[in-house]
């Protein structure tokens, strides 16, 4: 009967044991699988942008308002602009967000999900700069992102090649 007794003590020992290592794995995991979602989501909005802003033929920032306008010159075949088009990305509440000027009013950006590009977004700055080597422009992007359970920051330097 003692015998019993100590292994049955012994048995709850091992099996609390196995119980506290399976939660501690699980909370693990969910807080990995939370900062890879953030990840996932900053590296596609600084790609996004850096996809534009390569192509552009000027950038400006707007810092009270949070928003990076992309100017994007569509050159003729004579080697005039044919057409300027303006992107805008702009941060409000946690969101930030992508649309194209001719679709939203530029004075009154809202937080619409049809042009959600990436959520729980913290911050969101970018910085014009000139490489003081080659005299290119470049912007730096910076995207800090957090929700419940984890926080990423994201910073891209992006180099415009029509200037």
């Amino acid at each position: 009967m003692v015998e019993m007794l100590i292994a049955m003590a012994i048995s709850s020992i091992v099996m609390i044991s196995v119980i506290a290592l399976l939660g501690y794995g699980t909370h693990n995991m969910n807080l990995t699988q939370a900062k890879v979602a953030l990840q996932d989501q900053a590296k596609d909005a600084t790609n996004h942008i850096s996809s534009y802003v390569t192509e552009a033929s000027n950038i400006t920032w707007d810092d009270a308002g949070k928003i990076l306008t992309v100017q994007k010159d569509s050159i003729g075949i004579d080697g005039t602009v044919s057409a300027t088009e303006n992107l805008l990305y702009w941060h409000k509440d946690n969101g930030l967000y992508f649309a194209r000027e001719s679709e939203v009013d530029p004075a009154a950006l809202t937080a619409d999900k049809n042009h959600l590009l990436a959520d729980h977004v913290e911050s969101f700055t970018c910085t014009p700069n000139v490489n003081a080597d080659t005299g290119n422009k470049l912007l730096h992007i910076e995207i800090k992102m957090k929700d419940d359970v984890s926080e990423f920051t994201c910073t891209k330097d992006v180099y415009m090649r029509n200037q």
